[in-house]
């Protein structure tokens, strides 16, 4: 009983969000209202009207932008306050993706007395760079530590306060990576979705990587059914703020990362991972078996019929995965 009643909190709470891309958007004027103003500032909050509008981010909470600047790229960081803070949360997109479609997700962490902090990754949303282009994971690792260090500033946070980690995907392979090397890190819950370690059917597409390599720098992107959510889809298909290729220097980069993270040490940390076992995107029974041997102490949540982009699932499943985080994660620490 105790479990319904978070279930049909958490469904009044994300409704808001199934509204998205039904005002205009134009996101070249936001593009160039962030370009034009120093790193470090405050993006105003008129120049945001449409973008939290197509986006559906009028929460009801405080919601502020800043754009950063981090060894040539400029990263555009998002914070958002609920109004009883206990908890702060790192959290870090998947590949392709942008804050700007995180509202379910943030929506839950907000719901959790967490501020949360976040940023479009270096070639993704309203960040420079290539679009979706990549050399080294690294540089995605330098760029959310840049973040981190900005808000531990910014928020007068102290240095003593544990911090909260959660990626999604591509997210959640730069969220172990970061951790990896920064174990100095006083770390609360770490939860990743869908976890990138090896794409599904590497076995397969690393042949034809190695062809294209030879031939081309990129192929366009396939937006696949990758959610049992018909909203999210449709929004996949026009959304302006998402790439439309592929680079093959970002695939080259993803294989020297992943081979290098397989090698690892086992870790002490315990992540809560969820996983859908319907997943075509990442190789969910590779990186399962990966992923139980570096973190033995991790706890998993296997969704049933859900695809790879769990913070855009169906309602019913988002509900049976935050009811599980419920159950699992200690917020307030």
């Amino acid at each position: 009983m105790a479990q319904r009643g978070r279930m049909e909190t958490l469904t009044e709470r994300t409704s808001a969000t199934s509204d998205r891309a039904r005002v205009p958007f134009d996101d070249a004027a936001l593009r160039a209202v962030v370009a034009d103003l120093p790193g470090g500032s405050q993006v105003p909050r008129g120049s945001l009207s449409e973008y939290i509008g197509y986006y559906a981010f009028d929460f009801g909470l405080e919601h502020e932008m800043f754009v950063l600047d981090d060894a040539g790229e400029r990263l555009v960081v998002q914070v958002f306050t609920p109004g009883n803070v206990h908890g702060r949360v790192m959290l870090h997109h998947g590949y392709y993706d942008h804050v700007g479609i995180y509202g379910y997700l943030i929506e839950y962490l907000t719901g959790r007395g967490l501020q949360v902090v976040t940023y479009d990754q270096i070639g993704h949303g309203l960040s420079t760079g290539a679009p979706a282009a990549i050399s080294s994971f690294d540089r995605y690792v330098q760029a959310g530590l840049a973040v981190y260090q900005w808000a531990q500033t910014a928020l007068s946070v102290p240095d003593t306060e544990v911090w909260h980690w959660v990626g999604q995907s591509m997210g959640g392979a730069i969220t172990m990576e970061l951790l990896h090397q920064n174990p100095q890190f006083k770390v609360g819950e770490v939860v990743l979705f869908a976890p990138l370690v090896r794409p599904y059917g590497w076995w397969y597409a690393r042949w034809v990587f190695a062809l294209a390599k030879k031939t081309t720098d990129e192929r366009p992107r396939g937006v696949t059914r990758n959610a049992n959510n018909a909203e999210f889809l449709a929004l996949q298909q026009i959304d302006p703020l998402q790439p439309r290729v592929l680079p093959v220097v970002w695939v080259q980069a993803m294989v020297d990362w992943f081979k290098r993270f397989e090698a690892y040490p086992v870790s002490d940390l315990a992540p809560r991972i969820v996983q859908g076992d319907a997943d075509k995107t990442v190789d969910a029974g590779h990186n399962m078996k990966v992923l139980r041997e570096r973190y033995p102490e991790s706890e998993w949540c296997i969704l049933s019929g859900a695809g790879h982009h769990l913070v855009n699932e169906s309602q019913d499943l988002r509900d049976e995965m935050f009811a599980w985080l419920d159950d699992r994660c200690n917020w307030k620490d």
